[in-house]
């Protein structure tokens, strides 16, 4: 499985906080399945240059490779990072080295608040501007919090791309349209997000037991393949 949505880098953000928890997270996601995580810290603007936060970013990585070192166990890891949106965000160059590593998509947080056509419009331009795939991150959260589920069709209409948690599919009263959506093609990858092996642990394995359960299991398989294939992992 791939997990596209983690803070598993140790002390970046308000993820992992030290190597061994990083260490711990990565176990536990490899033991539900996992074999490629996307590690992607949260990147805010108004906080620091898309510069430092690579270099950051390649620090907190490189101490967790070494610390991994030639041990088996662990998933493979690609470097990513969770950019919260910023008006002006179409036309800040520099957020194309924030995409995905080896891919176009870039994962865009959406403010938690309502959103606005002038927010998904720029998003949407990015395509154009800065020749990447947007990718919204957790969407099913905001639908949930903003108690708005026009938010998927606002969404697709603009063809951006879609990114639901785990967790979706692990709480009673979102399970039957997270089934629903699976089956539907409505989202296209999917995340544990997780920060912690606390009240934030990995947690997709579990979510595709629950989907196997339930009769999802082929589309889950087909969106795995799909996604193993536009990632070129062998």
């Amino acid at each position: 499985m791939i997990d596209f949505h983690s803070h598993i880098l140790p002390g970046i953000d308000d993820g992992s906080d030290c190597v061994e928890t990083s260490l711990a997270m990565l176990r536990e996601s490899y033991r539900q399945g996992v074999d490629v995580i996307c590690a992607t810290s949260h990147f805010y603007a108004d906080e620091e240059n898309p510069a430092s936060f690579l270099a950051n970013r390649a620090e907190a990585y490189d101490r967790l490779q070494e610390a991994i070192g030639d041990r088996p166990g662990f998933p493979k890891i690609l470097l990513g990072a969770e950019i919260l949106y910023f008006p002006g965000i179409s036309v800040a160059d520099e957020v194309r080295n924030l995409c995905l590593e080896g891919t176009p998509f870039l994962l865009i947080e959406p403010p938690m608040m309502p959103w606005s056509d002038t927010m998904l419009d720029e998003i949407e331009s990015c395509v154009q501007s800065l020749h990447c795939l947007p990718v919204i991150a957790h969407i099913d959260g905001y639908m949930r919090i903003l108690n708005d589920y026009t938010l998927f069709d606002r969404v697709r209409d603009r063809r951006l791309l879609i990114q639901v948690n785990a967790s979706f599919f692990l709480h009673r009263s979102s399970i039957d349209l997270a089934l629903s959506s699976l089956e539907a093609g409505d989202f296209h990858f999917i995340g544990s997000d997780c920060h912690n092996m606390e009240n934030r642990a990995p947690n997709l394995g579990y979510a595709a037991q629950v989907i196997r359960e339930n009769g999802g299991e082929e589309s889950f398989q087909r969106l795995h393949a799909h996604l193993y294939k536009i990632l070129k992992i062998e």
